[in-house]
């Protein structure tokens, strides 16, 4: 399926100067690293997913990407970062993290700087994913995730912007309290957040949602 414009978070990549000068960098090494450059904070740490690379470069095969990233890394273009480093947890991270390296000498990202990367990630990729939705439903707290989820795609898909999983889930669990479901959570972000667009109020927060559906209830 092709994705919107919005889904690639930006319409442009901020690439090493160095790489240019490079003539033993590939096209496929470079359209990799272009890709990555998508996604990258100023310390240069990013996380696309397989699948996400893939999607940007064109490329149909996972195989050409870890090919190129090989290369890049044994380059020092790319840098992969260690989850151990960030007591990320025995099993570490879903989906290795990466940091480009702009003039090859840079020292290892702080756990700051990869924090503050999640927002610049694919919402695909940020690994807050949502319980499948099969059995436990009555749980709040896994309702809570969808509510969130909902939301965040919503937002997405509206603005092209996105919010931070752990600055909504609050307002998600009130929500799921109050026996919303997600197909009213999505379509009503989309509407309030083409309402504040239009007044060029900024993107809403999960709190707007939850105050125009309490307005409503009010209403009827």
């Amino acid at each position: 399926m092709t994705k919107s414009p919005s889904e690639y978070k930006r319409p442009w990549s901020v690439m090493p100067m160095r790489a240019f000068k490079d003539r033993e960098l590939k096209e496929r090494e470079f359209r990799v690293l272009g890709a990555l450059c998508c996604y990258t904070n100023r310390a240069g740490v990013c996380w696309p997913s397989m699948d996400t690379l893939c999607m940007v470069t064109g490329y149909a095969e996972r195989k050409s990407i870890h090919e190129a990233m090989k290369r890049l890394k044994a380059k020092k273009y790319v840098r992969q970062l260690n989850p151990k480093d960030y007591q990320a947890g025995a099993l570490g991270w879903k989906s290795n993290r990466y940091q480009v390296l702009w003039t090859g000498k840079e020292p290892v990202p702080s756990l700051e700087e990869v924090h503050i990367a999640k927002p610049l990630q694919p919402i695909q990729d940020q690994e807050d994913e949502p319980p499948k939705e099969t059995g436990g439903l009555g749980d709040a707290e896994a309702l809570a995730h969808i509510l969130t989820h909902a939301y965040l795609s919503a937002i997405q898909r509206a603005t092209g912007q996105v919010r931070l999983y752990d600055n909504e889930i609050a307002h998600g669990r009130r929500l799921a309290l109050d026996g919303w479901d997600k197909d009213e959570i999505y379509e009503t972000t989309l509407r309030v957040a083409d309402e504040r667009l239009k007044r060029r109020a900024g993107v809403p927060s999960l709190y707007d949602v939850t105050v125009e559906l309490a307005l409503r209830n009010v209403s009827k």
